[in-house]
């Protein structure tokens, strides 16, 4: 109960304020409205930045520089590069921008397009306390909880994006091949799926693919965008 009342102080509270504060701009203002919906969408979503670190990723492991390699890795995916090695990172690195697609971009846009910059904001904030809360038992285990759930439907989304914009076949073959247990874990069936889009098949993956797991998460993205864009329109 403790872990529950902390969370929607640290995110209900604040989300809340700011979906009022759109409603209010969009009933006196909407220009103003609709500005603070795009601020707040750009400010959720870091697809930009993504794409940037999965550049310089890619770059490290081309020139050999495993260290700065790990150390662009970890602010993709904090810790997703300890215990991995170096021939691995490649690898780890694809692993962690698909499952930073999810987190940064695609779960902000998919409660953005639910319930509105306050979807947004709650995912947004909702993301970084579980690492932020970490060590603090119960407190952790309950945002891990809402997080889960946040992710579950837009994480099987995306794996169908990953579907369409990618190797059709090999991706939905790489999904129903997972467990029982692993389909409900919902960075597995990230992994699984963006790898079978991809046509990663786990060994010698080349720097390059790096950037690949970004332009896939793009597409995938744009997808949604312009699917977004047509329903608006027929709403006009």
């Amino acid at each position: 109960a403790h872990g529950l009342l902390a969370w929607s102080a640290a995110v209900l509270l604040p989300a809340c304020l700011v979906g009022v504060l759109d409603g209010l701009l969009m009933e006196v203002a909407r220009p103003f409205g609709l500005a603070l919906a795009a601020a707040v969408l750009y400010q959720c979503s870091g697809f930009r930045q993504l794409t940037h670190l999965a550049d310089a990723v890619r770059d490290a492991l081309l020139a050999g520089d495993a260290a700065r390699a790990r150390s662009r890795l970890d602010e993709v995916s904090p810790g997703g590069a300890a215990g991995a090695a170096d021939i691995d990172l490649a690898r780890t690195a694809v692993d962690g921008i698909l499952e930073a697609g999810l987190t940064r971009t695609f779960g902000a846009l998919f409660w953005f397009a639910l319930l509105g910059p306050f979807g947004a904001t709650a995912y947004a904030l909702t993301v970084p306390l579980v690492t932020g809360w970490s060590g603090l038992g119960d407190f952790q285990a309950v945002v891990a909880r809402i997080r889960y759930l946040l992710d579950w439907l837009p994480a099987r989304l995306l794996v169908f994006s990953f579907a369409i914009v990618g190797d059709f076949q090999e991706a939905m073959l790489r999904w129903r091949s997972l467990s029982p247990d692993q389909r409900q874990d919902n960075a597995a069936v990230l992994r699984a799926a963006g790898a079978g889009a991809l046509g990663l098949d786990g060994y010698g993956v080349e720097p390059d693919y790096v950037s690949g797991a970004a332009a896939l998460l793009k597409r995938a993205i744009l997808l949604w965008l312009a699917l977004l864009g047509l329903i608006w329109l027929g709403g006009l």
